[in-house]
């Protein structure tokens, strides 16, 4: 089992946004394309019949300044769930793990870490973050994580 490269990484990847930034030797780093507040219960269940995703509200980026090309979002404490502008598609010997990139953590976002198992490919990339009392401020296409995927 070993990190595929950058050069098998990107064959794998669209929706790139500037290759030469995202893309390191072993690993490519992932940009925020939506963020939503996790406002609903879902629920679980043992076999899954009884299976429901939690609820929750699309939140739209506000510009600091009418000639700013991107635009913020205002995080305040509580769940959220962010959507990747990257998506992946996977081949059978190969497992791919999201986990927060560094800024993320040293901003004060508390994240899962997903694994992504071959042939499993999902529809949107997606994690999970909950932000502290203090809040944290997310500009549109921001490098929030980093994929790794393994080759066996």
């Amino acid at each position: 089992m070993q990190f595929l490269t950058t050069e098998n990484i990107s064959e794998l990847i669209s929706g790139i946004i500037h290759e030469d930034t995202q893309l390191h030797t072993d690993h490519i780093d992932l940009t925020v394309a939506e963020i939503h507040r996790i406002t609903g219960a879902g629920s679980l269940d043992f076999g899954g019949s009884e299976f429901k995703p939690a609820t929750t509200e699309k939140l739209e980026p506000k510009q600091r300044k009418p000639e700013d090309d991107y635009g913020w979002w205002k995080l305040g404490r509580g769940p959220y769930k962010i959507i990747f502008n990257e998506t992946l598609e996977l081949d059978e010997n190969a497992k791919a793990i999201i986990s927060p990139h560094a800024h993320a953590r040293e901003a004060g976002l508390v994240t899962n870490t997903n694994v992504i198992s071959s042939g499993a490919n999902e529809e949107e990339l997606a994690i999970n973050v909950t932000v502290s009392e203090a809040g944290c401020n997310i500009k549109e296409n921001a490098r929030v994580a980093a994929m790794y995927i393994l080759s066996f």
